[in-house]
């Protein structure tokens, strides 16, 4: 019976329109409402705009609940993103999770394109492998690494009351769960392995409080390459990692790169930060506060 349920619900699934999801309202209700009534007991592919994707109904607190449940998945960031990415591009994920990022990118960048995806968390990068064969993104790798400062071994803390909050601090985890081994590595020495060649045009980074690690570590592929960045800035979670938040600003800004904050109410939601004393005065206090930052290079002498 449980088979037949979930058979049921994947032909639903498979007709559905989730533009209409995303959009909200009664389309949303109802797709809800199909899901609770059915009841689907194994994982199924819901597909969106952009990508088909797994999701396992036993998993909760997942970013693939986040989009069955609205159809689409923080779509303020993504047209952003969508607007720094050119066909023939090389995106870097950092911090994957189960692809959302990476699978938007790939459609946009094209045959000539490459996708990188970073998922040190073995059920995540589970999730973000099959998401991408789903989707027969021959031009998009997944890797089961963490990137940081140097290589080597860590121990990634994860984070059972939210499968994104996995994090290499303990202190940044709402709900320690079982630690896992996980290999490292820097961006500096995978593009120098596996990406000779080819410029890195666009880098996404959201690794629960290891911005400043993955920063250093890839210090060569700015300075070369000048990608545009997206980053999480949660600066508890950096300060958990031992790392200080306006010092990692203050050395992207040296680095030659302008600042740009994610705001809602904002012309094309992109408010400039022409300096850090406006980076400060946004309040990010309270210990869950974040505000997603958008690093662009800035023309250097002679170019």
């Amino acid at each position: 019976m449980s088979d037949a349920r979930t058979a049921l619900f994947q032909w639903i699934a498979d007709r559905y329109p989730t533009p209409a999801i995303a959009r909200g309202g009664a389309p949303r209700a109802l797709w809800k409402t199909l899901f609770y009534l059915v009841g689907p007991q194994a994982p199924f592919a819901m597909r969106t705009s952009d990508y088909r994707l797994w999701v396992d109904p036993k998993k909760r607190k997942d970013i693939a609940r986040t989009i069955l449940h609205r159809g689409q998945y923080e779509p303020i960031e993504t047209e952003i993103m969508r607007r720094f990415l050119n066909p023939g591009m090389t995106m870097i994920d950092i911090g994957a999770n189960i692809g959302h990022y990476a699978m938007v990118a790939a459609r946009v960048i094209g045959a000539a394109g490459k996708v990188v995806a970073f998922e040190p968390e073995p059920e995540n990068f589970a999730a973000l492998a099959a998401n991408l064969q789903l989707n027969d993104l021959v031009r998009a790798t997944a890797e089961n690494l963490a990137l940081g400062a140097a290589p080597g071994e860590l121990t990634l803390y994860r984070d059972d009351a939210n499968r994104g909050g996995h994090s290499l601090a303990r202190a940044n985890v709402q709900r320690a769960g079982e630690g896992t081994r996980v290999r490292v590595t820097t961006l500096d020495a995978y593009a120098a392995e596996k990406l000779a060649g080819r410029r890195v045009g666009f880098i996404k980074i959201d690794v629960q409080g290891a911005e400043a690690q993955v920063i250093a570590g890839a210090a060569g592929v700015l300075a070369r390459d000048r990608p545009t960045i997206l980053m999480e800035f949660w600066p508890h979670g950096i300060r958990g990692m031992g790392g200080d938040p306006m010092a990692l600003v203050v050395d992207l800004l040296a680095m030659g790169y302008a600042l740009q904050v994610i705001e809602r109410d904002a012309p094309g939601h992109l408010r400039a930060l022409p300096d850090l004393a406006a980076l400060q005065r946004i309040d990010l206090s309270h210990p869950q506060a974040y505000a997603n930052l958008v690093f662009t290079a800035l023309p250097q002498a002679g170019s």
